[in-house]
């Protein structure tokens, strides 16, 4: 016994053995926090192993031949096996890399779990051929045995797995994306395993559909070719208007919606015209899939707007629930009236009220181009949009950023009718436009008969005065309020009721 550990004890084998072991246990001390050092060292133990070998007449993809030394032989099993299983990982780690490399991690995930399988598999099955000696196609014949009573017993975990190869391959969307699957599922894209294709819905739930129900369905991918989405409404009117009057106040309604895309432009179809209605389709079309709801609700809240300050009603669902026409309430009703019940700020008074403030309106009419407001001007009234779409953009040097747009219910002239300050806004109509003035001196009254309006009014500042960041403390509005009747007014309303003034 002691003659054979004599003669191992000479094979310089045994020696790298034992360094090889110290590396790799120093290598796990030493960088336990760095893979990236354990990965130098694993690469540099292999490369000083292949030398080695080869230098002492080893090949690893050849038959271990015997020495008649044990130990010697279990020692140069043992660096064969080591060999084997670090030229695996060199080759997994290799085409991690590569993925990575291509900017594909997740799409490529589970084709790098598929190909390190088959490496580390490989790798195995040459240990048994190359180390032990032992023939491997009894194994491989009794594996496909295996492999079929598996495939069976597995078949529907077995379909999620190929199919999410399949779909690996052809990428039909991308973790990211947004999709419709099967008109069933809608959502943004979470992740991609061997299984499931994990979807976040617009309800903020996870639903979790199995790669091969996928495979067969229809994808809708909404963020191919770019993210640019259609939204379609329908709308249905009273039948006494002329389809081509309302089609001018669905564009107008578009026009006046920011959150849609305006480089697409709306398209605008009636379905059909009934008795009990006209019934129209309008799709327009937003950046993504995620502002749909948004861009809708707004959408429908300027459609509303557009078509009651017309005088256009919206149709029942069918004869017998339609409402008995009152054409007497329906002529006493100017547009006018129609227009005020818009307004939010005037919305605490009574319809008497209104009617009242609607008898002291002025009408203006503006064509599209015209210019409303200036910067620097002071707007002594409140103007209220009756019909038609403004623009209003701050002046940023020689070019305006629009900041928004104004339709029937808007008003603007805050600003100068409270704080006496000059505006930092241009206001301009984008179509022929109707616009009602109501002066400081009309408006006194109502501020004082509704405290509640004169608070919605003062929130009203406040957002005019942030979207032309103008500092409620300038010098010019202090300056000006001391001459503003309302201003005045406004300041010893608020003093009164203990409020901080706007």
């Amino acid at each position: 016994m002691r003659t054979i550990f004599d003669n191992a004890a000479g094979d310089p084998l045994i020696a790298l053995l034992a360094l090889l072991a110290a590396g790799v246990g120093l290598s796990h001390l030493l960088f336990r926090s760095r893979p990236l050092g354990r990965a130098v060292v694993r690469v540099v133990c292999l490369a000083l192993l292949t030398v080695v070998l080869n230098r002492a007449g080893i090949v690893p993809y050849q038959p271990l031949q015997p020495t008649g030394a044990p130990v010697r032989d279990v020692v140069h099993a043992v660096l064969k096996i080591a060999w084997w299983l670090w030229a695996a990982w060199f080759v997994v780690g290799f085409l991690r890399v590569l993925f990575r490399v291509e900017s594909r991690p997740h799409e490529g995930r589970l084709l790098h779990d598929l190909l390190a399988g088959v490496i580390y598999l490989t790798a195995l099955l040459a240990i048994v051929r190359y180390v032990f000696d032992q023939p491997i196609e009894g194994m491989l014949a009794t594996s496909g045995v295996i492999a079929i009573i598996l495939g069976l017993a597995l078949q529907s975990t077995l379909g999620d797995v190929f199919s999410g190869i399949v779909l690996s391959f052809s990428r039909p969307y991308r973790p990211g994306d947004w999709v419709n699957i099967e008109g069933a599922t809608e959502g943004q894209v979470i992740e991609m395993n061997w299984r499931a294709t994990l979807i976040l819905t617009g309800r903020r739930d996870l639903a979790i559909v199995p790669n091969s129900s996928i495979a067969k369905a229809k994808i809708v991918n909404v963020s191919s070719p770019s993210g640019v989405h259609g939204v379609s409404v329908t709308i249905e009117t009273e039948s006494d208007t002329p389809p081509a009057r309302c089609i001018e106040l669905l564009q107008r309604a578009a026009l006046n919606c920011r959150a849609i895309l305006h480089t697409a432009e709306p398209v605008i179809s009636v379905k059909s015209i009934k008795r009990t209605g006209t019934a129209y389709e309008v799709t327009f079309f937003i950046e993504e899939l995620a502002a749909a709801t948004g861009a809708q609700n707004e959408m429908l809240d300027l459609i509303y707007r557009h078509l009651a300050s017309a005088g256009i009603d919206i149709a029942m669902a069918s004869d017998e629930n339609r409402r008995p026409a009152d054409p007497h309430a329906s002529a006493s009703r100017t547009r006018s009236e129609r227009v005020l019940d818009l307004v939010d700020i005037l919305q605490p008074l009574t319809a008497h009220e209104r009617s009242a403030i609607a008898a002291k309106l002025r009408s203006r009419l503006h064509d599209p181009g015209d210019s409303l407001v200036q910067p620097g001007t002071v707007v002594r009234s409140l103007f209220i949009v009756a019909e038609g779409v403004l623009a209003v953009a701050r002046e940023d040097g020689d070019a305006g950023s629009e900041i928004l747009r104004l339709g029937p219910g808007d008003y603007f002239g805050v600003i100068g009718v409270l704080a006496g300050a000059p505006s930092a806004v241009r206001i301009s109509a984008l179509t022929p436009a109707t616009v009602y003035e109501l002066t400081n001196e009309e408006l006194g009254p109502v501020l004082e008969a509704s405290p509640e309006a004169s608070r919605k009014l003062s929130r009203s500042l406040a957002r005019w005065q942030a979207a032309g960041k103008i500092s409620s403390d300038a010098a010019p509005a202090a300056e000006a309020t001391s001459t503003n009747q309302i201003g005045t007014w406004f300041d010893r309303h608020f003093h009164r009721h203990g409020l901080a003034a706007p």
